[in-house]
């Protein structure tokens, strides 16, 4: 090996490694900290909801799956740089085993149900009452006056509601194994 300085280049190679593998983790998963921030005052102001969860699925889209490809492709690089073995570390295979099972769940499950909840809330709310006006449209009761007297949005559909809970479930269970990765990263336990 050609020696470098701080150690040889394989040894700087995992450092690196280790350096962008740990750097993309704050950079890919750190805004999810705040989705369910996000998610708790599109609830408190519904008018805003689905513009909550379009800019919560734009994030995920650009920076979190990306992010995470390239968070798990670092970490095959510190593996072979630093000489891990999966098969013999057993928190190493831990970590793994979770990490593809979180990838699957965001990709195969919680991106269906959050591009379901934008689809129910992309149409625009039907006033009570049937009369085909829109929410937020007044309607003339006179010369120059409008009111909405009787009117109330229908809101979402009962559909939206169960998708609210399975998301939000969800994202506290990837967020729970986030935090689970770390501690396996960072204490490297005996198993």
């Amino acid at each position: 090996m050609v020696e470098r300085i701080g150690g040889t280049a394989m040894e700087w190679l995992g450092t690196l490694f280790l350096y962008l593998h740990i750097s993309g983790v704050i950079i890919a998963f750190g805004p999810t900290i705040a989705f369910p921030f996000f998610a708790a005052k599109a609830a408190a102001e519904p008018m805003h909801g689905n513009f909550v969860l379009r800019v919560s699925e734009l994030v995920s889209q650009r920076l979190v799956e990306p992010g995470a490809v390239f968070v798990f492709l670092m970490g095959v690089g510190v593996i072979v740089t630093r000489g891990y073995n999966p098969l013999v570390e057993l928190w190493l295979a831990v970590s793994i085993v979770l990490f593809i099972v979180v990838f699957t769940y965001a990709n195969l499950v919680q991106a269906r149900v959050v591009r379901r909840m934008i689809e129910l809330t992309s149409v625009r709310p039907i006033v009570a009452g049937g009369d085909g006006a829109v929410a937020g449209s007044p309607t003339l009761t006179g010369p120059g006056g409008a009111s909405a007297e009787g009117a109330g949005v229908a809101g979402p559909p009962p559909e939206f509601f169960a998708l609210s809970k399975k998301a939000a479930a969800g994202g506290q269970f990837m967020l729970l194994m986030i935090f689970v990765l770390v501690a396996l990263m960072v204490f490297k336990p005996n198993l």
